[in-house]
């Protein structure tokens, strides 16, 4: 249920280890895998992902190409 209300994250739990995993499944310059005990705890912690991988990239025109 959490992975399609979060789309862009795969989201698995691990039995033996009994806590909930979020793997991003969008480009990033280095894996992102957040885990926490609860739904709503991993929910928070792909947000607050999310937010940083926002304020680090780069400005939309380096990005994107400037026009000539």
């Amino acid at each position: 249920m959490l992975d399609q209300a979060c789309s862009g994250w795969a989201v698995l739990y691990s039995l033996s280890m009994r806590r909930f995993f979020g793997l991003c499944a969008w480009p990033s310059p280095q894996a992102v895998i957040v885990c926490d005990d609860t739904v709503e705890g991993l929910e928070q912690r792909m947000r607050e992902a999310e937010t940083l991988l926002i304020l680090r990239m780069p400005p939309a025109d380096d990005r994107l190409g400037r026009a000539a």
